[in-house]
């Protein structure tokens, strides 16, 4: 009754289009998510990925295993949740979107090559500015479905970095060199990278350099979205 009554009083609203949420929608409603527009399979996000990096990074670069969710433009309506759940603070779309990305891994095959998930990290100053690094919320969202740790002291970022935003390639390689380096604790062998956009592959690619440094011999890539021409 209490939980019917403060529903009532302060109704749990879509955080896009502040329609009322049914039950089982949060933080987002059904029909904002059905614009998101999905990759139409496992399969699709994967060979996307690894076409972006490919593409800016030559085949050295490209991971064994990928995954991606969505295709990504800086407009519409996941391009407001991904901004709300960047730098609004919103936790809990973080956690939704990595157990749908740790669903599709499910669905395109066994999770247990992987021996942890490993969340792209945040410079300790940009943490502080942000409050929370939105890769590690997505990356426990994944655990829970895939049943593996998130190791986050494998590697650490050692530059304050601007905004990669508006950057064209050659300037992203520039502004992630030597950005990375290994942490307190060896990594272990087979590790899923995390984060939530990719748009060359600059950031991930430095970080998979860095985590075979401190001991990775294998390095998947998944993110939540991947960046496509506009």
């Amino acid at each position: 009754m209490l939980e019917g009554l403060t529903h009532l009083l302060f109704p749990a609203v879509c955080t896009l289009c502040q329609k009322p949420l049914d039950k089982g929608e949060e933080p987002i409603c059904a029909g904002c998510f059905d614009e998101f527009n999905p990759f139409p399979g496992a399969l699709a996000g994967s060979a996307a990925l690894k076409s972006t990096v490919r593409a800016h990074f030559g085949e050295r670069a490209v991971p064994p295993a990928a995954c991606s969710l969505y295709p990504y433009q800086s407009s519409g309506k996941l391009h407001e949740a991904m901004h709300s759940m960047k730098y609004g603070g919103l936790f809990p779309l973080g956690e939704l979107f990595g157990r749908r990305l740790g669903e599709l891994l499910r669905q395109g095959g066994d999770p247990a090559p992987f021996d942890a998930i490993v969340p792209v990290p945040l410079h300790s100053l940009k943490r502080i500015e942000r409050t929370y690094n939105q890769a590690e919320v997505i990356a426990r969202g994944m655990a829970e479905v895939l049943g593996l740790p998130v190791a986050t002291k494998c590697i650490e970022r050692c530059l304050y970095t601007g905004s990669q935003t508006g950057l064209g390639m050659e300037a992203r390689r520039d502004n992630m060199a030597g950005a990375f380096r290994p942490g307190r604790e060896r990594c272990p062998a087979r590790v899923l990278l995390v984060d939530d956009v990719l748009t060359t592959g600059a950031t991930m690619v430095a970080a998979a350099e860095a985590l075979k440094t401190a001991g990775a011999a294998e390095v998947a890539f998944a993110t939540v979205a991947l960046t496509e021409k506009e």
